[in-house]
């Protein structure tokens, strides 16, 4: 599993201790890493790594990632012509069925869910 965007960490925690899988954090912020690394230092399976998200990804094995996060991440701050390339990205590295969950802020009072399985 992987976070883009995972801030201090706290959604990811919580998905791998309670799913017990491995997990990855991304965030370019390197307080936000630092601070998730200590909150969450004992947790097994669980990383967190300063980088930009699609140096990252293209860093990945192709097909190696059952689901790629992004909860008010690093999709709700790209403009609206900006995501091709962190979605080939995330494509990439996600085997057949994995899936891409993402959250956007839409309003004030509005957020939108979406999520994508690869073929």
């Amino acid at each position: 599993m992987v976070e883009l965007g995972c801030g201090g960490g706290h959604n990811l925690a919580h998905l791998a201790v309670h799913h017990g899988a491995d997990a990855v954090g991304i965030d370019h912020d390197p307080l936000k890493i630092q601070r998730a690394r200590a909150l969450y230092a004992n947790v097994p399976g669980l990383a967190f790594v300063r980088a930009d998200a699609i140096a990252y990804l293209r860093s990945l094995p192709p097909t190696s990632v059952d689901l790629c996060l992004s909860i008010f991440g690093v999709f709700s701050f790209l403009e609206p012509a900006e995501p091709g390339p962190l979605l080939s990205a995330t494509a990439r590295i996600l085997r057949p069925g994995g899936r891409l969950a993402l959250t956007l802020r839409t309003t004030d009072t509005t957020d939108l869910v979406l999520i994508y399985t690869r073929s």
